[in-house]
């Protein structure tokens, strides 16, 4: 599932067609308006040219005749000084229309591109995207990209600028000689290589300091971020953070310094070589009007004409470079959007009901599960178990033995990488996902904390309830929190998290019940609850009414539990003991405990603590 390779034109092709599809009419009218602001100063030149000859040859005539009057007896000098500024006025004039247009071209494509991504990273199923660090740095690289899109649009539109004001300026320029566009382009070449050569080499250390850039992220968000600033300061930890990110940051920056040193030499030196090819043709219609080859008027049009031309091509060719940034900017955008997941929603809408018995309920068969991406040994080894419907069962074990990756299998975020989930016989690979999960309620260790209405925040377990204040209002009672529609200034339509207008916060205790609540949405079409450490972020007083929720909602369901509060544990119906990714132990908590195994150990070393506690013995 890692990222496919992309030339820096295959880049820039599907770039411009992006631009293309997000602003069609923005593009069009921006190209008739460029056309006009293009040609226009071509125009200019060459009746300025006409102004100044007629004016020049009525000079020489000695004439005394009145100013005023000569103007209007020459109608070719007459015409040629009103649509002079004619043109210089539409050409300003639609200058203001082109800026408008630019903003408009440049928001409709930023949204259009960003919002293909936001779609891309919102449906793509396989939740390794947020956990594989090469495909975190391909995220963090397309927001660079995403950044670099709005300058594509720019460069679109003085590009078009560039190519009509070169065009009319060639055809000028050949009039003094065929070999004068010729030396100027041929000058000027070199610095376009040279450019697009030092655009590679910047991007070079961009896309291998990704990670570094990453890291960046991380610790400004962390010292930012409402989450972390309690601690960082009861801990006085801003210097440690605050040196990490500024290390971070002079790695970044000096080699980026470095490669734009090197460059901004190398384009110099090519500059200076392709200005000395102005001279020629300069020089060459100095002497022409010397030598009355060419008159004033000449020289007046063809020196703009040189340096208009000249400026046309330091337009194309400066963006040709620019273009060429954007395209090795916005290759990982297309990597993410040709991304396939690994996991692949299967055909199958119609879950099977399980009615063989013998099929019935989810069955592990020989399954072992290995992170992508990594070299890391397996997490989960030959995982061989059956939950029956109706049964609750808990997956115990100490950290890192494997609890949360068999949940996150259970719920296919992700898939073994051997053996078979089977539900109610069939393989979860054969399951449309969609609906699959919509017969899974889930609390997970990292519970959401959706910025939105309380409302929303428990109705979006069941989007069709959302409006359904009974429902909501019955789940909220059954999570224990069924206050909060009291306490809260606006009830349901209560903002939660701080980062919104008038938004309040929650303890931990009741987000977690929250979620809770969130799932309990689905309750009734749920075939499969999961709770992954349900009761961590609660007191022992309300860890126990949480146990008794649990309990009775699970009646009738498949249920999983994974806790290390065991005793939770102690209440499901059986009990699997992970230790390094395989099963070490199943059973009742009875026959754990006669076993006297890990099972027993855990157990007697948990009450223990629970019974030693002077917080607890000393109350009352």
């Amino acid at each position: 599932m890692l990222p496919q390779e992309l030339t820096p034109w295959q880049a820039l092709r599907r770039s411009l067609r992006l631009v293309a599809q997000a602003a069609p009419r923005e593009l069009r009218r921006l190209a008739y308006i460029n056309l006009i602001t293009g040609i226009g100063p071509s125009i200019s030149l060459l009746l300025s040219k006409i102004v100044i000859d007629e004016v020049t040859a009525y000079l020489k005539q000695g004439s005394t005749d009145p100013p005023m009057e000569v103007l209007l007896g020459n109608s070719l000098l007459l015409w040629s000084v009103a649509i002079a500024l004619g043109v210089n006025l539409i050409v300003d004039s639609v200058d203001a229309i082109g800026t408008n247009l630019f903003a408009s071209l440049r928001d409709r494509v930023e949204g259009f591109v960003r919002g293909k991504v936001l779609d891309k990273v919102s449906y793509f199923d396989d939740i390794a995207l947020f956990e594989m660090p090469e495909l975190l740095n391909l995220l963090e690289l397309t927001e660079k990209g995403l950044a670099r899109v709005q300058r594509l649009s720019f460069i679109v539109a003085a590009t078009f600028v560039g190519v009509f004001t070169f065009i009319p300026s060639v055809l000028v320029s050949a009039s003094i000689g065929w070999w004068v566009p010729l030396v100027l382009v041929v000058s000027a070449t070199p610095s376009i290589f040279v450019e697009m050569r030092h655009h590679r080499k910047s991007w070079r250390v961009e896309e291998t300091q990704s990670s570094v850039s990453r890291k960046m992220g991380i610790y400004s968000k962390a010292i930012t971020s409402p989450d972390f600033a309690k601690e960082i300061r009861l801990f006085s930890l801003q210097d440690v953070l605050l040196d990490r990110w500024q290390g971070l940051f002079e790695t970044l920056f000096s080699n980026m310094e470095q490669v734009r040193r090197e460059g901004t030499l190398t384009v110099m030196a090519w500059s200076l070589l392709g200005g000395l090819g102005v001279a020629a043709p300069y020089i060459f219609v100095v002497l022409g009007v010397l030598n009355r080859t060419f008159t004033v008027g000449d020289l007046a049009l063809y020196t703009g004409i040189i340096l208009q031309l000249r400026r046309s091509l330091f337009i194309l060719i400066a963006h040709t470079g620019d273009l060429y940034d954007v395209s090795l900017a916005t290759a990982p955008i297309f990597q993410l959007l040709d991304l396939e997941p690994q996991l692949v929603s299967g055909s199958q809408r119609v879950l099977p009901s399980g009615s063989d018995r013998a099929h019935q309920g989810i069955q592990f068969q020989q399954v072992g599960f290995r992170y992508p991406g990594t070299d890391q040994p397996a997490v989960l080894e030959n995982l061989t178990f059956h939950i029956q419907p109706g049964e609750m069962v808990a997956l115990v074990g100490e950290n890192g033995a494997g609890k949360t990756t068999l949940a996150k299998l259970l719920v296919r975020l992700y898939d073994p990488t051997v053996g078979q989930i089977l539900w109610h016989g069939q393989d979860l690979k054969t399951l449309d996902l969609t609906a699959l999960r919509s017969r899974i309620a889930v609390v997970m260790q990292d519970y959401a904390r959706f910025p939105a209405t309380l409302r929303e925040n428990v109705g979006w377990g069941k989007m069709a309830d959302l409006q359904d204040d009974d429902a909501i209002h019955t789940v909220l009672q059954e999570a224990g929190i069924a206050y909060l529609t009291d306490t809260l200034k606006h009830g349901l339509e209560t903002p939660l998290g701080r980062q919104l207008e008038n938004g309040i916060d929650l303890s931990g205790g009741q987000w977690q019940r929250v979620a809770i609540a969130r799932a309990l949405m689905r309750l009734h079409q749920a075939e499969l609850l999961v709770f992954d450490e349900p009761t961590a972020a609660l007191d022992p007083k309300n860890e126990h009414e949480i146990y008794r929720i649990f309990r009775s909602i699970a009646q009738g369901r498949m249920a999983v539990v994974v806790s290390h509060r065991l005793a939770l544990a102690k209440l499901c119906d059986r009990i699997i003991v992970l230790e390094h990714g395989q099963i070490l132990e199943a059973g009742t908590h009875d026959e754990l405990m006669a076993q006297q195994g890990r099972y027993h150990s855990m157990f007697t070393r948990q009450a223990s603590s629970y019974r030693d506690e002077p917080l607890y013995s000393s109350v009352g």
